[in-house]
């Protein structure tokens, strides 16, 4: 599944060809386009610059993360225990991405790369949306209106621009943002790794953290598979989705950057 890996607008030096990251490269949706006024005013409301100099830590699913962005500069890092007892630090910064084991750096192979980089970025990456969505590899379109519960809703489209966006730049996502609250609420998926398929989340939990919205989410499959990512919000209070997993972030705090 394609996570663009962070580059940033206005982001100098060595161009970091990794899974998920987007490159610089001309977005396809200019700065008065509807698509993207309606991804920006959520990245406002979600928190906006307080994402873009924070340090952010976290426990997902047994490991601890620590997310640190500034003006550009970045760091992802998880830290875990093996099945051998030995303390595991993994990250991703501007400079390269790495392994140490007990404290020793280790080589990567480019496979070992890429493991790195999906398990790290990918969780930063889903559990801090709506940030990224305005990287310059994401090419927005606007679906129109939609109605989930009787509230109001705009449906965005992103894809990826082959150039920057990833080893699975073709998935694609739709999002759906509150026309009057500007939260992101809802969010479908097509992917291709792994056989392909669809999923459909839901936002819950949402909370307020050092100014920037914190949200888990209820991630659902369709019982039939669906033809259009789009029109997932139809199957919500049915019987077309069943739940697979939820997606918790624990202890978040945010502060400022050291």
């Amino acid at each position: 599944m394609c996570f663009p890996l962070p580059r940033h607008r206005g982001t100098k030096g060595r161009s970091i060809p990794l899974l998920f990251l987007p490159l610089l490269v001309l977005s396809c949706a200019g700065p008065g386009d509807p698509a993207a006024q309606v991804v920006d005013r959520a990245i406002q409301t979600h928190g906006g610059a307080e994402f873009e100099r924070s340090q952010i830590t976290f426990q997902f699913r047994g490991a601890d993360f620590r997310v640190v962005r500034d003006q550009g500069r970045y760091l992802y890092e998880r830290t875990s225990t093996d099945g051998d007892g030995r303390l595991i630090r993994e990250g991703m910064e501007n400079d390269g991405t790495w392994r140490e084991v007990d404290g020793e750096r280790m080589p990567l192979s480019p496979q070992d790369r890429t493991r790195v980089e999906t398990a790290v970025n990918s969780v930063v990456y889903f559990g801090f949306l709506p940030f990224r969505l305005d990287d310059l590899a994401v090419v927005l379109r606007d679906l129109g209106d939609g109605e989930v519960d009787g509230n109001p809703y705009r449906k965005i489209e992103v894809t990826f621009q082959e150039e920057g966006g990833g080893d699975d730049w073709e998935d694609r996502f739709v999002y759906w943002f509150h026309a009057r609250d500007h939260t992101l609420d809802y969010l479908a998926y097509r992917y291709s790794r792994d056989g392909g398929g669809t999923r459909f989340r839901r936002a819950v939990n949402r909370r307020s953290v050092g100014g920037i919205v914190v949200q888990d989410y209820e991630n659902y499959a369709a019982v039939e598979d669906i033809a259009d990512i789009a029109e997932y919000d139809a199957l919500l209070g049915g019987e077309g989705l069943r739940l697979v997993s939820l997606v918790e972030l624990e202890g978040v705090e945010v502060s400022p950057v050291p």
